[in-house]
């Protein structure tokens, strides 16, 4: 079910705007004319939820500017 795989995304450390974004892309570069979107939107989310991305490389739920943020307020 597709709510499973965007649990299964959300599970990498993507938030849920990263999430839509990466699928919405990935969309539009793998359609195939012919094809359902559904099924792309399928496939965007399969590999999203598979995929082993760096922990390094997935933006923090804070940010960087969090902090100063905090400080101007």
């Amino acid at each position: 079910m597709r709510s499973d795989q965007i649990h299964r995304a959300l599970a990498q450390g993507i938030n849920r705007f990263e999430v839509c974004q990466l699928v919405s892309k990935g969309v539009k570069a793998t359609h195939k004319t012919g094809s359902r979107f559904e099924d792309t939107i399928n496939d965007a989310l399969e590999y999203l939820g598979n995929h082993r991305s760096d922990p390094d490389s997935v933006h923090p739920a804070g940010g960087k500017d969090s902090k100063s943020l905090q400080s101007a307020a």
